[in-house]
């Protein structure tokens, strides 16, 4: 039985950019059905039109046989669909409660109600325990993603749809995530779930639909799937080779960075970093490998200067530059392009002209080789960032501070939320800038990407060090016993 259908879906956003170009897709009741495709085939658009959150130029959307226009996302959750967005959308201030009874607000409940009715979502799911009364900056990416979901399994929806859900969980927190959809069915819920990983549509799906470039290219049963090449071929047009190579690092000299007993508390008070001390040293990838949660986040705010350290020494001798995880960090969403592609350079000498000017000519430059670089497909220099897709605003920021990048990079989470090829990318010139004696403090959940990039591997454990690595040693099962003993 088909629960919801969009029909002949035509979706075209300010600037001319063909984001869905006459799609067909549907959902069966109790499946998982997994949207595939690389940045900017036109997945998330897709599924903000199924959630009301857009509105098509052309096409139908039909529930439990029925047509329906949806106006805003609440006309889509009176019919039972919701969506669980890539960037979250939960008020970071308030506490997890309160976000939770946000989405609620149409309905009478009592507070004790409430939380007995979240316990018992938690209890029928196998969800960890979380403290319903922490500010939700304080929770994990996996906390957060589980307060989202539970909030509209609370408004009884029946059509869940998870844009890019694994994107910033490690390894085995992805497999868990994955294990759980499979309960959502078995308690009811019929599952799209977007992703441009190819192995986890292989390992969680009951059906398949490829995208690229805005159009539908087909749908399968997973059982006809013969093997993960297929899809490559299906959403890239070719096998491609993504083989990178490491050369050996030789440490002398004045560390880039140094760290020495650093103390970093979160803004409840509570500290998260202690006495952590490490060394980056020129031209070497430096892996932090851990559990999210553990302290990376503080670290990392503690040395590009966001917090100030309660104790503890930082060195930098370098110019710095960061890609953040929370990729709103890097971006201005009502600027352009053109704009966000300087934000942060805009006292370089390239983009200055006469009497304290801007350089256009200059900036337009850069923007372009940014748009070359990465591979970004955009119509114009002058198109909003919030009308880009979530994969092109990640590659304008990982390629900006690529290109920029002269003695030091924060490479915080720099491939999530990539498809396979711009991963490779990325992954391809962090090595490439390593090479040319840049040191990079790479932060990832990516542990396959740790062990493939890092010339030294750091684990992170309830904010300690517990153990360095060096590239011969690494080996990730004993590293995942680190991370979670």
């Amino acid at each position: 039985m088909i629960v919801v259908e969009l029909r002949n879906i035509t979706k075209i956003y300010p600037g001319g950019i063909v984001a869905n170009n006459n799609v067909n897709f549907d959902l069966k009741k109790g499946e998982i059905h997994v949207l595939l495709g690389e940045n900017g085939a036109g997945k998330t658009t897709l599924m903000k039109i199924m959630s009301g959150c857009l509105t098509p130029n052309k096409g139908s959307i039909i529930v439990n046989g029925r047509n329906v226009f949806f106006k805003s996302s609440m006309d889509a959750l009176k019919h039972g669909i919701g969506m669980v967005h890539q960037n979250f959308t939960l008020i970071p201030t308030m506490t997890a409660l309160e976000n939770i009874k946000l989405g609620l607000m149409d309905k009478k409940i009592k507070v004790d109600d409430l939380v007995r009715d979240v316990e018992n979502i938690f209890s029928k799911l196998s969800f960890p325990r979380i403290d319903l009364n922490s500010p939700v900056y304080m929770l994990s990416t996996g906390e957060k993603q589980k307060i989202e979901i539970t909030r509209l399994l609370l408004r009884g929806v029946k059509v869940l749809i998870l844009d890019e859900p694994t994107s910033m969980l490690c390894g085995f927190e992805a497999d868990k995530f994955l294990d759980l959809l499979r309960l959502l069915t078995l308690e009811g819920c019929s599952v799209v779930f977007t992703t441009h990983k190819i192995r986890e549509a292989m390992k969680v799906s009951d059906r398949i639909t490829v995208m690229k470039n805005g159009r539908v290219i087909t749908t399968l049963k997973r059982e006809d799937v013969k093997s993960e090449d297929d899809l490559v071929k299906l959403m890239i047009g070719e096998k491609i080779e993504m083989k990178t190579v490491k050369h050996e690092v030789q440490f002398d000299g004045t560390p880039l960075l140094l760290v020495r007993n650093l103390v970093v508390a979160d803004d409840q008070g509570v500290v998260k970093v202690k006495n952590i001390s490490l060394e980056l040293h020129r031209g070497e990838i430096l892996g932090i490998a851990g559990v999210e949660g553990n302290g990376q986040k503080e670290l990392v705010e503690a040395i590009i200067g966001f917090k100030k350290p309660l104790s503890g020494e930082l060195i930098i001798n370098g110019d710095l530059r960061y890609i953040p995880s929370e990729r709103e960090l890097g971006v201005a969403q009502s600027l352009s392009v053109l704009v966000n592609s300087i934000i942060r350079s805009l006292n370089d000498m390239d983009f200055k002209g006469k009497w304290g000017t801007i350089n256009m000519s200059g900036v337009k430059k850069f923007s372009e080789e940014i748009i070359s670089f990465m591979n970004m497909n955009i119509p114009s220099l002058n198109m909003l960032v919030k009308h880009l897709s979530g994969g092109n605003i990640v590659r304008l920021i990982v390629g900006r501070e690529i290109l920029k990048t002269r003695e030091i990079l924060i490479a915080e989470q720099p491939t999530a939320g990539l498809d396979v090829r711009s991963a490779y990318l990325v992954r391809r010139n962090l090595i490439e800038l390593a090479s040319r004696g840049v040191g990079i403090l790479l932060v990832s959940s990516d542990l396959d990407e740790i062990m493939e990039l890092s010339d030294r591997i750091a684990v992170i454990r309830n904010g300690e060090i517990v153990k360095v690595f060096s590239r011969n040693e690494a080996d990730p099962k004993l590293i995942g016993a680190y991370m979670l003993e």
